[in-house]
């Protein structure tokens, strides 16, 4: 909780008594790990060199790393060839699974009950954790929704904390300029920055500086994606946004996670400025994103060129899942923010999933779509796939995961004290989306994310 110093807190209290209208989907930032992943620690050397090398193989052999079986040894399919076979969703949906619309209203109600506890939420803790921390992914998600909302007693105080404890702007450090901390916490150091931090805190005030009028926050966000951009290199042939900046080693870490990725954001954001950095790392982001599919249309989670000093000729080695295992709202999150030029990619997702309804599960295996274990998906994921849904007007597919999506959250809003500030926001910013969707046809424009943020120049 943030009590040292009253400068530092994010200042909600008074506003929520007047009654003002872990990262959980796998989007936590690894710099509490160690610098390197859990698959090069497995073939450190300092393990018998036999064994590492069956490891490897056995891998390879069977497709947990990139491509099937059948992908390895004939080596006719493509990337393109498994991210081009997207079709509509309407003949994935089972017969059992329920599309019909939700009562508007019924939405309307479950939005106002789940605010009215996301203000208790925020002022019991000041935003914060259980361990002390304000996590700029929790604040970010609030900021976006408030900016939708144009809730600027919500917005501002939440901009103004992050202003000045999340964004660096130290003139002693020019270099770490715009960089956005993952997480905060009053009197503690400030550890490393955070890659997908930066992607949503700009995001949020992007689209703050057009709906509340705020150039300053334009400007902000502008600062933050620049900084994002250095965390930019090629190693071993291979492009990657590098995942964090160690602020007390002053070192990068090499690898990269695949949440890390907005290209929709940085494109619509170099089309009204004109910066053809952004653009560049848009084009190379897309890439990127389609370069990680799987044979079962998921995306892998990692990205580290680091592996192929261990096996240089397989270049498709660096990336992949930690055994082949993939979490569904992970690669959903990634789909979500390529709709602009790969739209493809989240048909995928949204087919791969409606296959799978009623009975959908948080883990799948990349490689042939079998559930890892039976751990059935929550809020995070329903909520995710119903944006998605809505981001390509796939209505059909949209109420199929709104259905289970609201069932879900009647139940938390029942239990809210069992749940986090990062579910609470997936939740808000779902059932925004809904009521900003409008059906294919309809002469009105689609107020998505990806839509509303291109607003003014």
């Amino acid at each position: 909780m943030i009590k040292h110093k009253k400068v530092n807190k994010i200042g909600l209290n008074k506003v929520w008594k007047s009654g003002v209208g872990n990262r959980e989907s796998g989007v936590e930032n690894n710099f509490s790990a160690s610098a390197s992943s859990a698959l090069f620690s497995a073939l450190s050397p300092y393990r018998p060199l036999l064994t590492g090398i069956i490891g490897s193989l056995l891998t390879i052999l069977s497709g947990c790393a990139f491509q099937s079986p059948e992908v390895v040894i004939n080596n006719t399919k493509t990337v393109e060839d498994i991210t081009q076979t997207a079709t509509s969703t309407t003949a994935a949906i089972p017969r059992t699974v329920k599309t019909t619309p939700v009562d508007r209203q019924v939405l309307q109600q479950l939005e106002r009950r789940l605010y009215q506890q996301l203000q208790v939420l925020m002022a019991k803790a000041q935003g914060a954790r259980p361990d002390g921390y304000v996590y700029t992914v929790d604040l970010s998600q609030i900021l976006y929704y408030a900016a939708g909302k144009k809730d600027s007693r919500l917005y501002l105080p939440l901009r103004d904390f992050a202003t000045r404890n999340l964004i660096i702007d130290k003139k002693s450090d020019p270099y770490t300029k715009g960089f956005v901390l993952w997480r905060y916490r009053d009197g503690a150091p400030a550890d490393a920055s955070g890659t997908t931090e930066a992607l949503r805190l700009a995001e949020s005030l992007w689209l703050g500086s057009q709906t509340l009028g705020d150039e300053t926050d334009r400007q902000l966000a502008m600062s933050i994606l620049q900084g994002y951009t250095r965390h930019a290199q090629i190693d071993h042939d291979k492009w990657l946004i590098r995942n964090y900046f160690n602020l007390q080693t002053r070192a990068f870490a090499n690898n990269s996670f695949l949440v890390g990725y907005d290209p929709d954001l940085l494109k619509i954001v170099a089309q009204v400025t004109g910066d053809r950095e952004l653009k560049s790392v848009a084009q190379k982001s897309y890439a990127t994103i389609r370069e990680a599919a799987t044979p079962s249309g998921l995306l892998y989670d990692i990205i580290q060129p680091e592996v192929l000093t261990l096996v240089p000729e397989l270049k498709q080695l660096a990336i992949f899942s930690p055994n082949d295992v993939v979490k569904l709202a992970n690669t959903c999150t990634v789909a979500e923010r390529a709709v602009e030029e790969a739209p493809e990619v989240g048909q995928r997702v949204i087919r791969f999933a409606l296959a799978r309804m009623p009975n959908l599960n948080t883990y799948y295996y990349g490689r042939n779509g079998e559930p890892v274990i039976p751990q059935k998906a929550e809020i995070p994921t329903y909520a995710c796939l119903v944006r998605l849904s809505a981001k390509l007007k796939e209505e059909k597919a949209m109420y199929a995961f709104l259905n289970p999506f609201v069932n879900h959250v009647e139940f938390m809003a029942q239990n809210i004290n069992q749940f986090s500030l990062y579910t609470v926001g997936e939740a808000l910013l779902a059932l925004q989306s809904v009521s900003q969707f409008n059906p294919p046809g309809s002469r009105d424009r689609l107020q998505s994310s990806s839509v509303s943020m291109r607003g003014r120049v």
